[in-house]
């Protein structure tokens, strides 16, 4: 982010709209932005003010559902997409008044509210963000308050908009800028497991699953090999160590119980239940995750001593 003349901006405050602002916020885009007030999905609006006068406004809803630009940048797979797309939000509305305009202040606006953006949002609705995307027309101007506040111009759309519960090609292409609000946002959104940033909500300490070695020579399931197997050889379904890798990733990823182990695996795309190394169905060819009750009989069976020291020692070894 560019340095501002605190000179000049010395007295810029924005901050989030209170409740009884709403209206007057939803009438200042009516007038003067072409789109109006309408914002979609996880809504934030905010007031930017000088000495209590407002000089702009500007609000943040939902990521786009489909964006190809952003994708690309991001390199997530589509199963990923739609369960970290909330980590995504859109400056969907920003308007400096006419009579208040004068060089820089756009930037500098931007520039406060990304700094606060993602705490913000974990205050309101639980999750933090780690990108901000936005589209400029270029029939009305080209972004330059983006390109000054150091957004990164990432392609084109692709001239379709939604009408009716469905996409419609008008072919009016927009250019789509992004903002990374962490240095390895598009590392972090596009991992197969869920990385720590992503829940700071929870009390609990987790484990970047992302970094440990998994499957492959010396992994964590190859060392959970090494347990013994309590279970009789009829009806089995899941090896042992896949599903012990199962709940010790869940664990170190926050879950305290079976239920929480089992629904956390549920959830998982399939790049990251084979990492697992779970059972694959003959019939789908998808992975299984291992059910709440295998996870429990599992837990109440194997020795938590010697799983205990063994997980230790691989994080000692590798994080």
């Amino acid at each position: 982010m560019k340095v501002e003349d605190l000179g000049n901006f010395k007295r810029l405050v924005v901050r989030p709209v209170h409740r009884d602002e709403i209206f007057r916020f939803n009438e200042v885009l009516d007038e003067h932005h072409w789109l109006g007030h309408n914002l979609v999905g996880e809504v934030m609006r905010y007031v930017a003010l000088e000495d209590e006068r407002v000089v702009g406004v500007v609000g943040f809803g939902s990521g786009a559902l489909s964006l190809a630009a952003r994708d690309r940048y991001i390199g997530w797979k589509p199963e990923i997409q739609f369960r970290r797309l909330r980590y995504v939000t859109n400056n969907q509305r920003f308007c400096v008044l006419p009579n208040e305009s004068r060089p820089n202040l756009a930037s500098a606006i931007l520039s406060r509210v990304l700094r606060r953006l993602s705490s913000d949002f974990l205050h309101t609705y639980g999750h933090p963000v780690l990108l901000v995307e936005t589209f400029t027309d270029p029939m009305r101007h080209v972004g330059t308050c983006y390109k000054a506040a150091n957004f990164l111009q990432v392609g084109e759309t692709l001239g379709y908009g939604r009408r009716n519960g469905a996409y419609v090609h008008h072919g009016h292409k927009k250019t789509c800028w992004l903002y990374p609000l962490h240095k390895n946002a598009a590392k972090i959104l596009a991992s197969d497991f869920d990385h720590p940033l992503l829940s700071r909500d929870k009390e609990h300490t987790m484990v970047d699953l992302n970094r440990l070695v998994i499957d492959g020579p010396g992994g964590l399931v190859q060392r959970l090999q090494a347990l013994p197997d309590h279970r009789k050889a009829r009806g089995i379904r899941h090896p042992l160590s896949s599903i012990l890798t199962v709940c010790v990733a869940a664990m170190l990823s926050g879950c305290h119980n079976a239920t929480e182990i089992a629904e956390w695996a549920a959830d998982l795309p399939e790049d990251a239940l084979a990492r697992l190394s779970v059972r694959r169905s003959p019939k789908t060819g998808k992975s299984v995750a291992p059910s709440e009750p295998t996870v429990r009989r599992t837990l109440n069976a194997i020795d938590n001593q010697a799983l205990d020291d063994l997980v230790c020692k691989v994080l000692q070894e590798f994080l």
